[in-house]
Formats: structure tokens, C-alpha cells, sequence
């Protein structure tokens, strides 16, 4: 998507706005038709303001704060929100023009750039969910200190919540390691849907695909990281299983956690590696920055695999 694409949709999302305001104009002055004549007067004296300025005349605001308190009663009067006929954006900031005031592009015109650039590591499945989570596919049982797999997952289901509410007020990592089929990736995609809805935009990606983009980046191929490295939440599934490329894999995956923990931007990493091997596999650096308290969460998933 190009920038001219993204102002054209600005474009549309005004249109759609200034339709409804439309709309909402005819309804009420059918309604009170008081109102009409009264928002006549109140944008004639709007008009005549500036003049009145430069003329050095008396200003007219006492006029303009009359009119607007009485349009105000006779909308509550008949029901309606005291704004209901104010213009209608999508975007309070800019106005739906992704400019502010200063012409600095708005945060929802970086956003609007960023998720497209994302557009093929969004989240696609609809049942995913912390509301359709069904602890019930976990055995009751006692495993460990008289705890169920379905009592630990329940524990997990709480704390990843928690994590997503609190999104981004939360670790800088959170790290998911467990064994095969313990629902360790639905579980971040359940994350990943709640800071979605709370309107913050997210990517996942596959170890694999991420570096494999790293190793084309590294050959000089035109591979933009911008996005990676920028989006609030990444979630990064099945670390461990990506090839090991001399001067890649390690480099890139330190200096990914390192810009955005620096940045505040959030990673969760899913792995079926213990935490030993994820030493033994990219070294002190990372191992360290994982296990830092300061930094990272680790919740450990522990029980049967629950795809069979």
C-alpha cells in the first residue's frame, strides 16, 4: 500500500463520516426543526467571526456559547446525546486527514502503514480466542503437586490474560516453552486477538519465516525488518526450529530482542525447547536476556499433547 493509497482511504473513511453526520442532521431537524434555524445562526456568526477580529470590532463568542448551550437543551430535550450532531471522525487527532497540526503524520496513518506492511503475519483464524479456550481438553489427573494439567492450564489461561489486559504495561518478553501439543501457540494467539481488539496491532510469524527473512536481509536482498522491529507485539512461534546460519541466526536474534526491549515494544516467543537448550543453542547473550527477570515472563507448560 502506498502513502497515496492509505490518503485515499482517508478519504473514504471522511466520506462515510460526513455522510453520517448528514443523516443524523436530517433526522433531528425533521424532528425540531428549531434546530436548523438556530445551527443557521450559530454558523453565521462562526463565519463572521474572523472579520469582526480583523476589523477590530467586539467579539461575538458570548453569542456563539449562547447558541451552542441551547442547542445542546433542545437536543437533550428531544432525547439526543448533546453531541449527536457534532462532525464525526474516526480519528480525533487528525481529523481523518493523517496530518496534526504541526503536519507530522498521525499515529493511525503509521499504524494504517505498518499493518499493511504486516498484512501477511496477521492473525486470520476466527476461533481463536481466550473466550473459546475449553479447558476442558485437559485431563484432570494429578501430575505434579496434586495439580491437573487442567488446573496448570487454567493458571497459565489467567496469567496470559492478565498479560494481554495489561498490554503494553507487561514484560518486555514473555517466553512459553513446553513440550509438543500443550496449546502453547493457541495460547499466544489468544494474546495476540485480546491486544488486537484493544485496537494495538500485532504480528506472528513462524521461526522459520522470520529468519528467513534475517538470512535474505544478511545477502543483501531488499528485505525490510522496519516492521518487525517496530510493531507493538511479535509473537515469534517455534523458536528452535529455524536453521542455523553462521553469523544469522544468534546476530539477528539478539540485536531483534535487544532494539525492541529497548524500544518498549513487546515479543512473545513459543518453543518446544527446554530452557537448558536454549542455551546450549544461541548461547549466553540471548539464554541471558530470556531468563532476566527484568525483562522476561516464562511460563512453562507441562502435561500430555493434546492433539491425539
Amino acid at each position: 500500500m502506498s502513502i497515496s493509497d492509505v490518503l485515499a482511504e482517508y478519504s473514504r473513511i471522511q466520506q462515510k463520516n460526513e455522510k453520517e453526520t448528514a443523516r443524523r442532521r436530517n433526522e433531528v431537524y425533521t424532528r425540531v426543526p428549531q434546530l436548523k434555524t438556530l445551527h443557521d445562526q450559530l454558523e453565521a456568526l462562526l463565519i463572521a467571526r474572523p472579520k469582526l477580529k480583523l476589523r477590530g470590532e467586539p467579539d461575538n463568542s458570548d453569542q456563539i456559547k449562547a447558541l451552542r448551550q441551547l442547542s445542546e437543551a433542545l437536543l437533550a430535550g428531544a432525547g439526543y446525546d448533546a453531541h449527536y450532531l457534532d462532525p464525526i471522525y474516526s480519528c480525533m487527532l487528525c481529523r481523518d486527514t493523517g496530518l496534526l497540526e504541526d503536519t507530522t503524520r498521525c499515529e493511525c496513518f503509521k499504524k494504517r502503514m505498518l499493518e499493511d506492511k504486516l498484512d501477511t503475519a496477521r492473525l486470520t483464524d476466527d476461533a481463536v480466542s481466550f473466550e473459546k479456550y475449553d479447558l476442558n481438553r485437559f485431563g484432570t489427573e494429578p501430575l505434579e503437586n496434586g495439580k491437573s494439567q487442567r488446573d496448570m492450564m487454567a493458571r497459565i489461561l489467567k496469567i496470559c490474560i492478565t498479560y494481554a489486559d495489561n498490554f503494553p504495561a507487561c514484560s518486555s518478553i514473555l517466553l512459553l516453552s513446553g513440550g509438543i501439543g500443550l496449546g502453547k501457540t493457541y495460547v499466544s494467539k489468544c494474546i495476540m486477538r485480546r491486544v488486537i481488539e484493544r485496537g494495538i496491532t500485532a504480528a506472528s510469524f513462524t521461526a522459520y519465516r522470520l529468519f528467513s527473512l534475517f538470512h535474505q536481509h544478511r545477502l543483501g536482498e531488499d528485505v525490510d525488518l522496519e516492521p518487525i522491529l517496530e510493531v507493538p507485539l511479535l509473537i515469534i512461534d517455534d523458536i528452535g526450529t529455524e536453521p542455523m546460519t553462521k553469523n544469522v541466526t544468534k546476530e539477528y536474534f539478539f540485536d531483534m530482542i535487544n532494539e525492541r526491549s529497548t524500544a518498549g515494544r513487546k515479543t512473545v516467543i513459543v518453543t518446544n525447547l527446554p530452557f537448558h537448550e536454549l542455551d546450549e543453542r544461541y548461547g549466553e547473550r540471548i539464554f541471558s536476556r530470556l531468563m532476566d527477570t527484568r525483562f522476561s515472563q516464562k511460563i512453562l507448560f507441562k502435561g500430555r499433547d493434546i492433539r491425539y
